[in-house]
């Protein structure tokens, strides 16, 4: 009677139990209501089957986690994720089944019946008995287990968009067989849907291996190919420019088609082939998001816009210190020349045309018509196109024209950030008055452009005779490189001038220019300032026959260069010959 009686009491408890349990589960799900957040109980047969399960094995009775049971086999409907239940239908027998598991005398219940997915449980016999161990709190639970084993493991603690990606993945995997061709490589994303797209990635290039070897590709050797020449090579481009610092939550394949969509992005809008490289530095440039960045932009955009528009200079000089590497790597593998139609802007197109020669570089033209200028051009677009095929093909290279509107020099810098070089004809230098030289196009360039920019006079140059104006300035030193290379890998003669008012401090910076380029340097000149400098350069070209000049941007400030003016300015007024401006 006495144990009888206990009983009754320990069922009247397990009753009270249950519907604290079923007040929390529905106070929980009211919650799950607000933020979103889905409550559900994994379904073992959804999982499995998009876990693509490939066999299963028995592993006897163990002690397995209770926190690691997220679902259930059959009872998904009854019990939400933390195994609360969902109906009062079944009061009754979850009472029963904690009255046997805690009544003294109880013979107790037996083990539960569980499947295992990674770490993850799924429930096949004793929901109840696991839901009321999680109200007990209790740590482990005995059980019969079954694994089943999938390429991708489960983790209890995985949310739904943890596991739909795993489920892609797994998708991804069993569709291509990645992980037995290439293995110990991981592919894993952190965005839904972009598995389909990478699995496009790998068959689109073993069609087109197909197109150029003629003939069928086995599938291992594309995938093998693909990740070699396509995959390996972005990745290189990811560690080479830092990405993982910039976007620590993201996985190189996460970048890798983030890279490789702005590339195609960037080709669209631009017409024209974009190297990977290129789109990554444009991605780094837009989505940063380093503090710095973020106050940097803050204070550009809270700047007074015209003097913000007109002052300011962004680029970034890199200072190379040792010449190294001038014959294994092309410093301009893509030029752009902007041509406006006219007879006079061919011969810029011809400049571009004999660098992309010795570059073996593609030449991007791109003709910018004003917003407003609705006239007819004395030129149609489709002679203009032909004109330019014709003179590069005269010259035995390739690239490729497109048509814009916009304000030219703003269009020029915006498509610099995808280009190694710019070449245009000097039509109109920068002017001695103020106000003009504020609104001047070149001014915009130079100030503002984020590659070197290579200015055409009227006649076209073999850049066999440089001269390099030296101040020792960052810019300054971005020059000396570019002549560097140019000297050294295409046998250049190569002159460096200073001038200095100062002897002691102009000659130290010949010293340091010669050490630099070694024999590269066949002449150095020291000049004092007694007149101004850009005159000095000038008719120094005229007495060595130089045949091109390069030497850095602007040096001082935006505002003390507009008061003041600039020596680069006063060059571009006064050349006979090309110029190299460096950033």
């Amino acid at each position: 009677m006495l144990t009888e009686r206990k009983n009754k009491a320990e069922y009247s408890r397990a009753l009270e139990d249950f519907r604290r349990a079923r007040s929390k589960a529905r106070l929980q799900h009211l919650w799950a209501a607000i933020t979103g957040k889905p409550l559900d109980l994994l379904r073992f047969d959804e999982i499995s089957q998009k876990m693509h399960a490939l066999g299963l094995s028995s592993k006897g009775i163990k002690d397995i986690p209770v926190h690691a049971i997220v679902g259930s086999v059959n009872r998904y409907q009854d019990f939400d994720r933390n195994f609360l239940p969902l109906h009062d239908s079944s009061e009754h027998r979850w009472a029963n089944v904690k009255t046997a598991m805690i009544s003294p005398g109880s013979m107790g219940v037996p083990p539960i019946m569980v499947y295992k997915i990674g770490e993850a449980y799924f429930v096949l016999d004793g929901n109840h008995r696991v839901s009321i161990a999680k109200q007990m709190g209790f740590e482990k639970i005995e059980a019969y287990v079954t694994e089943i084993n999938t390429r991708i493991p489960l983790s209890p603690d995985d949310s739904p968009d943890d596991i739909i990606l795993k489920a892609e993945y797994s998708d991804f995997l069993e569709n291509t067989s990645i992980d037995t061709i290439i293995p110990g490589v991981s592919f894993r994303l952190t965005i839904p849907g972009q598995y389909p797209i990478l699995e496009e990635h790998i068959r689109v290039h073993r069609y087109y291996m197909g197109l150029e070897l003629q003939r069928e590709i086995p599938w291992k050797e594309a995938v093998w190919h693909w990740y070699d020449h396509v995959y390996l090579p972005v990745i290189e481009i990811i560690h080479g420019q830092k990405f993982l610092q910039e976007f620590p939550d993201r996985t190189e394949t996460d970048l890798y088609i983030w890279i490789l969509d702005h590339q195609s992005y960037l080709q669209a809008e631009l017409g024209w082939s974009i190297r990977p490289e290129k789109a990554a530095s444009d991605l780094l440039r837009q989505h940063s998001r380093k503090l710095f960045h973020i106050i940097k932009h803050w204070f550009r955009n809270a700047f007074v816009k015209f003097v913000a528009s007109e002052t300011r200079d962004v680029s970034t000089p890199d200072i190379p210190t040792t010449i190294k590497d001038l014959h294994q790597n092309r410093l301009f593998p893509d030029i752009l020349v902007a041509i406006s139609g006219r007879s006079d802007s061919w011969i810029a197109l011809e400049q571009a045309a004999k660098i992309a020669v010795m570059e073996e570089a593609d030449v991007r033209g791109l003709v910018v018509k004003k917003p407003y200028d609705l006239m007819r051009p004395a030129i149609s677009e489709e002679e203009i196109n032909q004109h330019f095929s014709e003179i590069l093909k005269g010259y035995g290279t390739h690239g490729n024209l497109v048509f814009t509107r916009g304000d030219i020099a703003e269009t020029i810098n915006e498509r610099a950030k995808v280009n190694d070089l710019v070449v245009l004809k000097l039509n109109r230098p920068p002017s001695t008055n103020l106000f003009a030289r504020l609104k001047s196009g070149i001014r915009k360039l130079v100030r503002r452009s984020s590659s070197p920019l290579l200015f055409v006079c009227n006649e076209l140059s073999e850049m066999n005779h440089i001269l390099l104006a030296y101040d020792g300035s960052p810019k300054g030193k971005q020059a000396l490189y570019i002549a560097a290379y140019l000297a050294n890998r295409y046998d250049k003669q190569l002159s460096v001038i200073v001038v200095d008012k100062d002897e002691t401090h102009g000659q130290r910076l010949l010293t340091e220019a010669a050490e630099y380029l070694g024999n590269q340097c066949v002449e150095q000149i020291y000049k004092k300032p007694t007149r101004r400098i850009n005159t000095i350069i000038l008719q120094v070209v005229q007495e060595i026959n130089a045949d091109l000049i390069i030497m850095g941007g602007y040096g001082l400030s935006p505002l003390l260069e507009i008061i003041l003016g600039s020596t680069v300015d006063g060059v571009l007024r006064g050349t006979h010959v090309p110029v190299i401006v460096a950033k």
